[in-house]
């Protein structure tokens, strides 16, 4: 519908913006990999030279990744969906906790995390060709793909949640009753309590009193 110049110019802007928006999906993956979970809990000493090491190696993984899924998948809208899925049962729990739960922690995070994905795995997925391993209540073959009619992803959500919940309280409970040394503790969410150490009682019957005395050399006399 355009003359050719307009085209050009039309797809040259429209592959500008995925990729800026692409290489900053990247770049964040990869910072979160590299500050949250290398240097925050694998390796707490490392240096900023490292920190960018992996940031880069990271940002590669990432990146064929990426590239599989979209080789992988044939439309854009179903990877879209599915983004949109996984943030609603992995990462909307991870939100409900942080803001109205602040007994939560690190491990519990990190235990419904993985749980919620792979049950989300297991559930199947068409837009990738992952065949459902757990049939919920009504699911059906229809032309040789699965359709699962339970709501299995509020069913998931719920149970990333509660997940969260229960691993971080029972790992609190662990360390605190000393059932787990500290010394497991790597993600440091069990703070040592601040002793307060009270100041010693002045007795004042034996305190010493200090005098102090002025003396005008003009005015003393022999």
């Amino acid at each position: 519908l355009c003359p050719t110049y307009v085209s050009i110019a039309g797809l040259g802007a429209i592959a500008a913006a995925v990729m800026s928006s692409a290489d900053s999906a990247l770049l964040s993956a990869s910072s979160m990999l590299a500050h949250n979970i290398y240097r925050k809990i694998l390796r707490k000493k490392a240096t900023e030279k490292e920190v960018v090491c992996i940031m880069r190696v990271s940002m590669v993984v990432f990146g064929a990744a990426a590239a599989g899924l979209a080789f992988l998948s044939n439309s854009v809208y179903d990877l879209w969906f599915l983004s949109g899925e996984l943030v609603y049962a992995l990462l909307f729990p991870q939100l409900c906790c942080v803001l109205f739960i602040p007994n939560t922690n690190t491990y519990g995070s990190a235990a419904g995390f993985f749980f919620g994905f792979l049950l989300r795995l297991l559930a199947g997925e068409p837009s990738l060709k992952i065949s459902p391993i757990i049939h919920y209540p009504g699911c059906s073959l229809v032309d040789g793909v699965y359709i699962q009619l339970f709501p299995f992803k509020t069913f998931t959500m719920l149970l990333t949640l509660g997940t969260i919940i229960a691993v971080s309280y029972l790992v609190a409970f662990l360390f605190k009753r000393n059932i787990l040394p500290r010394r497991w503790d790597v993600c440091s969410v069990i703070k040592e309590s601040e002793v307060s150490v009270p100041l010693p009682e002045i007795d004042e019957q034996a305190g010493l009193q200090i005098n102090i005395v002025y003396i005008n050399p003009i005015e003393i006399h022999t």
